[in-house]
């Protein structure tokens, strides 16, 4: 450390000032220097040393005038906004003004004496301007744009995204980008997307879209809400669920007055966009749901003109997770008798993809409805389910699966919306699938059964059933795609959904003949054909029992090493069906 004999004021800055100089190698005349070696942050950080309680007196200024120089020329800012900026790369988080204040052990008024220059980095985009709350209040902060620290960091000025002369798809493109990478950003602000959005309309003020957003300059919640209700749009468009919930509204803005009196006026209707038409309770059969809001008609027409949503969400809708894929259907030989043999084989022919589409529009061309739809019925493990999966991968077509049990709700009319939803989703697939998929009800006797009578039984019950049959009786009349239905029982299947399957495929049990096939394909041992016989014609078995069985076989070589014998695979077999006898006297319920 150096030694300093006593000096005046004077002597003393001008001793601190040519010991600065000499420090960083800068020369103590007026003459500017700028070193070979220096870098954008090598030069920051030489500012940042000197910025540091400073006060931005007049030895500030002398002491940093050549990284200044050199700053201001290589990034196209002024000196105070080289202080600025230095001090958020270093800090790394959002300032206000009195953060300013404190590192440069300024009072904040002082700060704010350079708002235009601060604000000049707001314009030029290297600063985004962000508003947060804290106790109550609401304060202003600055950050640093995504990228300023990757440029500087590489030596480069920051070049802003071009974001202004966009067309209508851009822009909606954009927002809807924006928007949905801060929902998912859990450090992200509305209020600070709030402003962003904004912006973002003042670049393009040429768009109608922007230049009524403008209009409402004097409330930044109606102008976000507009766009927030076109990110929806963009997202669900003409879909069951298309519509801003109020839910998402509550979770976005804040809670305070002027918030609270914006979501209460769009429940009565009186918001200034239900009055003018931008926006309207969306209809569900219709009764307006003052939950849920839509854009209306005349916005999308006038003000969206030009724009094709992009549907992302209903991505989701079409690639639901009860969708299967066809490519992860493992292939398996499929044994029938010959009635049916024949039947699968064209019904297989016709949904392939080379020949639906022409034999569609030849129905069509005759006024004939295009829709096919299928009942496989038959008894249990008689190979159904399997069918419609050997199907599926054969024509190259994914199966929307439909779980029977979850279509039933205790709510009053929440039930009918399920099954109504399933087409409603179906009908998406269709439109946007290359390959048309196979709305697939496995096990549909309860939903497919003879409607009932009022008073039979449960009132609600039965009104509900008849009410669930109509729909799909409703939707079967008007499919133009492919639906399987499965069911072990025919008996109690309702002629109104008989008369609309136009393929109906009886599953029996094999004969001798294609139970031998079944034993053969499934048994790895060495079986003669002798003993395969045997098995056929001895056990009246479906092919589900002789799978059963198989995998018996298997489970015993896994844990013994060794092949069942035949007298091991007769003894699985006679255990294979299960049938009690309940020999005790039948007595009145209620005394057994």
């Amino acid at each position: 450390m150096r030694q300093y004999e006593l000096f005046d004021d004077d002597e003393f800055s001008e001793a601190l000032s040519r010991e600065i100089n000499d420090d960083f190698g800068e020369e103590t005349s007026d003459t500017y220097h700028e070193p070979s070696d220096w870098t954008i942050i090598t030069a920051l950080e030489r500012v940042l040393t000197q910025a540091k309680d400073s006060k931005l007196s007049d030895e500030f200024w002398r002491a940093c005038s050549n990284p200044l120089a050199y700053l201001t020329r290589v990034l196209g800012l002024s000196n105070i906004q080289v202080v600025f900026l230095a001090i958020m790369v270093e800090t790394g988080t959002s300032m206000t003004w009195r953060d300013f204040g404190k590192y440069l052990r300024c009072s904040r008024l002082s700060i704010m004496t350079h708002s235009d220059e601060l604000e000049g980095l707001v314009e030029k985009r290297w600063v985004e301007l962000q508003q947060s709350r804290e106790f109550g209040e609401r304060t202003e902060g600055f950050t640093l744009a995504k990228g300023v620290i990757a440029a500087l960091r590489h030596n480069k000025t920051f070049v802003p995204e071009k974001i202004d002369g966009m067309d209508i798809q851009a822009f909606i493109d954009k927002v809807e980008h924006h928007i949905e990478k801060n929902l998912n950003d859990h450090n992200a602000e509305f209020e600070d997307d709030e402003l962003w959005l904004v912006k973002l309309c003042k670049a393009n003020p040429q768009l109608p879209l922007c230049h009524e957003v403008l209009r409402f300059d004097y409330d930044i919640h109606i102008q976000s809400l507009i766009l927030l209700m076109v990110f929806d749009y963009a997202q669900w468009a003409d879909s069951p669920n298309e519509g801003l919930q109020m839910s998402a509204i509550d979770h976005l803005y804040p809670d305070d007055f002027d918030t609270d009196c914006m979501k209460s006026d769009l429940r009565d209707g009186s918001h200034i966009l239900i009055r003018e038409g931008y926006i309207e309770h969306k209809c569900d059969d219709g009764v307006a749901n003052n939950e849920q809001y839509t854009l209306t008609r005349k916005f999308k027409e006038e003000l969206l003109k030009g724009y094709k949503p992009s549907r992302s969400k209903c991505t989701n809708v079409r690639k639901p997770q009860d969708l299967k894929n066809y490519q992860g259907i493992k292939a398996k030989e499929m044994f029938y008798n010959p009635t049916e043999q024949a039947q699968i084989e064209r019904l297989t022919s016709l949904l392939s993809q080379e020949n639906l589409p022409g034999v569609q529009e030849r129905l069509a061309s005759k006024g004939m409805r295009k829709g096919f739809a299928c009942l496989f019925f038959g008894g249990p493990g008689t190979g159904k389910t399997e069918t419609v999966l050997q199907i599926a991968r054969q024509t190259g077509r994914d199966i929307m699966q439909i779980d029977i049990a979850s279509m039933r709700d205790k709510y009053v009319g929440e039930s009918e919306k399920n099954i109504k939803g399933v087409f409603i989703r179906y009908r998406e697939l269709c439109r946007h699938c290359e390959v048309m998929p196979i709305l697939f009800f496995n096990e549909a006797d309860a939903i497919f059964s003879r409607r009932t009578t009022i008073g039979d039984r449960n009132a609600s019950v039965e009104k509900m059933d008849n009410a669930m049959q109509n729909i799909i009786l409703q939707e079967m009349e008007e499919l133009d795609g492919i639906l399987i239905a499965t069911t072990n029982l025919t008996s109690n299947l309702d002629d109104a959904f008989e008369r609309r399957f136009l393929f109906k495929v009886e599953f029996q049990k094999p004969g001798e003949e294609v139970k031998a096939k079944l034993w053969r394909s499934m048994l790895d041992n060495d079986l003669t054909d002798d003993e395969v016989h045997q098995l056929a014609v001895r056990y009246d078995f479906s092919g589900g029992q002789i799978e059963n069985i198989a995998r018996k076989c298997t489970i015993d070589f896994i844990l013994y090493g060794q092949e069942p014998t035949f007298s091991t695979i007769e003894e699985f077999c006679k255990h294979e069906s299960i049938k009690t006898r309940d020999k005790r006297p039948k007595v009145p319920i209620g005394f057994q």
